[in-house]
């Protein structure tokens, strides 16, 4: 069954763009490290490449980029098309000229669970985009797929509208219902790790600071003469 929903509930635009430059590991952290990060799978396929954006997403027939095709010509300025292509990495779902489509009408960029190719030109064009591989070989052009339906992606549920950030370390999802309290609590611990930067820099331990210490002393720690021999 194949599906294409057009409408989607985008967080307010301050809510999005005030997520640039948040680093992917903050967002995790705030989020509770519960499952909102992608798998180490997911890399930008570039060095430096970053993303904040709204996700549109797809689901892809492996091997095939119809769907996504047209998920391109749906897609608003600041999107992330996020495409789950069921980590199929022996076909370039998408290359070079799709993604001059995209930046040419503003999206933020691509998450694909599959391959891309064109991987040189794409950097050139310093377009931001996140995949499981890279591979040569063009795709089919036979299977419609879904677009703005629920998926999962480097084993990530995604929804619609839901925000995707995107660094070097990888890539973590803010489900859009808890988007404006996650970008504010993202901010305060921030702001809290400078102040503990300034603090280590001037000689304290970070085992102090974060009370890990007590945390140590109340171990049942093992030494050697308790080991079975």
């Amino acid at each position: 069954m194949h599906t294409v929903e057009t409408n989607v509930n985008r967080p307010e635009y301050e809510i999005v763009s005030g997520f640039e430059g948040v680093p992917s590991s903050i967002v995790s952290d705030v989020t509770g490290n519960v499952g909102l990060a992608m798998d180490s799978g997911m890399k930008p396929i570039y060095s430096g490449a970053e993303l904040a954006g709204t996700a549109i997403t797809v689901k892809a027939s492996p091997g095939d980029n119809l769907i996504i095709h047209k998920a391109i010509t749906l897609a608003e300025p600041g999107d992330v098309l996020v495409i789950d292509a069921n980590g199929y990495v022996e076909t370039g779902h998408l290359g070079e000229l799709m993604c001059t489509s995209c930046k040419a009408n503003d999206l933020a960029g691509i998450v694909i669970d599959g391959a891309i190719r064109d991987r040189k030109e794409i950097e050139e064009m310093e377009f931001p985009v996140y995949a499981r591989g890279i591979h040569p070989q063009g795709p089919l052009k036979q299977d419609p797929g879904s677009i703005n339906v629920t998926i999962s992606c480097g084993g990530v549920t995604v929804e619609p509208g839901d925000i995707v950030v995107g660094d070097d370390e990888g890539l973590a999802i803010v489900p859009s219902e808890n988007a404006e309290s996650v970008l504010q609590r993202s901010h305060e611990k921030i702001d809290a790790e400078n102040n503990i930067r300034e603090r280590i820099q001037n000689g304290d331990y970070l085992f102090e600071i974060s009370g890990y210490d007590e945390l140590y002393e109340n171990l049942d720690v093992i030494g050697p003469e308790d080991s079975a021999q």
